[in-house]
C-alpha cells in the first residue's frame, strides 16, 4: 500500500490512528527494513512523446526499463520497504486551464503503474503543486530516490519527502555541470546545482565517466556513487516472466550488422557512409522513437540497408545480428544494448567515448578519436573535434538551439539530420566491420570473449544497489 496521507479527505483514515509513515525516532536496528520513497515522472511509464524538428531524443526505452527495473528491485528486496511512489506530471502546467494530460484538479490521483516484469505498483500522480500540497512535511522515510536529475524533480523530492538521505539517479549528462546539458541557462544553473549539492544528497551515476565528469565540473561538491544498471537487476530476467534466462541464449547465426535507433546523435552519418563503403555488407537498422521519417528515407535509399520497426522481442532482432554497431556521436552515459548484445555472444563495434567505453568490454572493437560530435545543446554536427576534445573546450554556457535567429539556426539543425560522414571519419568503423564480417570464426571468438566479460559484469554488480541504500542510512 502507499501513504495514507495522499488519500482524498473522504477516504482518509482516522487521524488519531498511528501512521506507519510518521517520523520514527527509534534507533535503527540492522534488521529494520530501509523505508524508501520514489519520485518518478510520467516519462518512465507513459509512451506519449512530443517531438520537434531539432529534438535529438525522447525518453528511450533504456531509461524507462531501467527505472522500472529499479522499482522492481526495491519491491523484491527483503530489507527494503517501498513506502510511496510519487508520479510527477512535469508536462502539465497547473496554472493553464487547457491541457492534453488528464490530471486531477483536487489533488493527486491514485494510479497503478505497470512495471515491466513485475506486479503493478500503486502510485500517486499529480503536478508539483498537487504533490506538495498532499505530502509536504508528512511523508517520512529513510531514503528518497528521484529517478531523474531534472531540477524540478529533485526539488520536489527535497520539499515533498522528509528523508535521512536523498538519492538522485544519474542516467545522462543533462546536468548543470559540463557542456552537455540541454536545458541549462545562467538563471537555472545555480538552483539546480544547489539541489544536487545538498549535503544529504548523493547521485548514483550510471558510469564511471559520469562520476568523473561530475567530480571535475562540480569541483567535488556533488556526492557520487557508481551505480550501473546491473546493480539493480536490469539484465536479469524478472522472476514472474515465463520466458527468459540468464545468461540468454547465444545468437551467433545472424548475418547483419545491426544499428538500433539510427539518428544523428546515435551515428546516422556514419552508417550512411558505411553503406557506401561496404556495399556487400547487409545492415539492419531498427527504428525507434529516436528515428525520424527523414532518417528512414535516407537509410532506405541504400539497397544494403533494411529498416525495421523496434519491438519488445529483442531476441528476434539479435538472432539476425552478426555484429552490433554503435557509432554514437554524442555523450552516451552507458550503453545498455551493448551489454544486451554481448550477453548473447554478439560483438559490438562502438565509439570509444564517455560511458559507452565501459559498456563495450572489448577494447579492440572500440573506435577512438572519432572526429565528429553531435552537440546535444545546439543540435549541430561538429566536424574536426572528438568527444573528449569537445568536452574540454565547449562553453557550458553556450546558447542552445532556440537562442539565436531561427533563420540561421534552423538550417544548421536541419543539416545535422542529413549529414554524411566522410570515408576518413568513418574509417575506424569500416576497418572493424569489414574485418569481422569477413571472418566468421574470429567474430564468434570475440563474441565468446565479450559474453564472458558481460556475464562477469552482471554477476559482480548484482544486488549492489540495495546494499548502497542500506549503507547510506547506517
Amino acid at each position: 500500500s502507499t501513504s495514507d496521507l495522499l488519500l482524498r479527505p473522504e477516504a482518509a483514515p482516522d487521524p488519531s490512528a498511528p501512521s506507519r509513515y510518521a517520523p520514527d525516532h527509534r534507533a535503527r536496528s540492522s534488521t529494520d527494513p530501509v523505508r524508501v520513497a520514489i519520485v518518478a515522472t510520467q516519462d518512465e511509464f507513459d509512451e506519449t512523446c512530443i517531438f520537434d524538428m531539432g529534438m535529438v531524443s525522447n525518453t528511450g526505452n533504456g531509461r524507462r526499463y531501467a527505472a522500472q527495473a529499479l522499482i522492481r528491485e526495491i519491491v523484491a528486496a527483503k530489507d527494503l520497504e517501498l513506502a510511496a511512489v510519487l508520479l510527477y506530471d512535469w508536462k502539465n502546467n497547473e496554472t493553464e486551464k487547457e491541457s492534453g494530460w488528464l490530471v486531477p484538479t483536487e489533488g493527486p490521483e491514485r494510479v497503478a503503474l505497470s512495471v515491466r516484469g513485475g506486479s503493478p505498483v500503486v502510485a500517486w500522480r499529480g503536478t508539483m503543486g498537487q504533490l506538495l500540497g498532499a505530502a509536504s512535511g508528512e511523508l517520512h522515510v529513510d531514503v528518497a530516490v528521484s529517478i531523474q536529475a531534472r531540477r524540478s524533480a529533485v526539488e520536489l523530492m527535497h520539499n515533498c519527502i522528509s528523508a535521512k538521505r536523498y538519492v538522485v539517479m544519474g542516467h545522462d549528462y543533462n546536468l548543470p555541470y559540463g557542456p552537455w546539458g540541454m536545458e541549462v541557462d545562467a538563471e537555472t544553473i545555480p538552483p539546480h546545482k544547489k539541489a544536487l549539492e545538498e549535503e544529504r544528497t548523493t547521485m548514483f551515476c550510471t558510469s564511471q565517466h559520469l562520476v568523473g565528469l561530475l567530480a571535475r565540473f562540480s569541483s567535488g561538491r556533488v556526492r557520487t556513487r557508481l551505480c550501473y544498471c546491473a546493480d539493480y537487476g536490469y539484465f536479469d530476467p524478472p522472476p514472474d516472466m515465463s520466458t527468459g534466462s540468464f545468461p540468454p541464449k547465444v545468437c551467433e547465426d545472424g548475418d547483419c550488422v545491426t544499428m538500433i535507433s539510427p539518428c544523428p546523435s546515435k551515428g546516422l552519418p556514419v552508417i550512411l557512409r558505411l553503406a557506401l563503403m561496404l556495399p556487400d555488407t547487409r545492415f539492419l537498422c531498427v527504428s525507434t522513437g529516436w528515428t525520424k521519417t527523414l532518417h528512414e528515407v535516407q537509410l532506405r535509399a541504400h539497397p544494403n540497408i533494411e529498416v525495421v520497426q523496434g519491438t519488445d522481442d529483442i531476441d528476434a532482432l539479435y538472432r539476425r545480428t552478426a555484429l552490433l554497431l554503435m557509432p554514437s556521436l554524442w555523450a552516451e552515459s552507458f550503453g545498455l544494448v551493448a551489454v544486451e548484445a554481448q550477453l548473447r555472444g554478439i560483438p559490438v563495434v562502438s565509439t570509444d567515448a564517455c560511458g559507452l567505453s565501459e559498456a563495450n568490454f572489448l577494447s579492440e572493437l572500440r573506435v577512438p578519436g572519432v572526429p565528429l560530435v553531435h552537440d546535444s545543446r545546439t543540435r549541430h554536427m561538429l566536424r574536426g573535434t572528438t568527444m573528449k576534445e569537445a568536452e574540454g573546450s565547449l562553453d557550458p554556457l553556450r546558447p542552445g538551439h532556440e537562442s539565436t535567429d531561427e533563420g540561421v539556426q534552423r538550417p544548421l539543425v536541419q543539416t545535422a539530420h542529413t549529414f554524411i560522414a566522410t570515408e576518413a571519419e568513418a574509417s575506424g568503423f569500416a576497418t572493424r566491420v569489414r574485418s569481422l564480417m569477413g571472418d566468421a570464426k574470429r567474430r564468434r571468438e570475440l563474441g565468446r570473449q565479450a559474453k564472458e566479460l558481460a556475464i562477469r559484469h552482471v554477476e559482480e554488480r548484482r544486488g549492489r544497489f540495495v546494499g548502497m541504500l542500506r549503507e547510506l542510512v547506517e
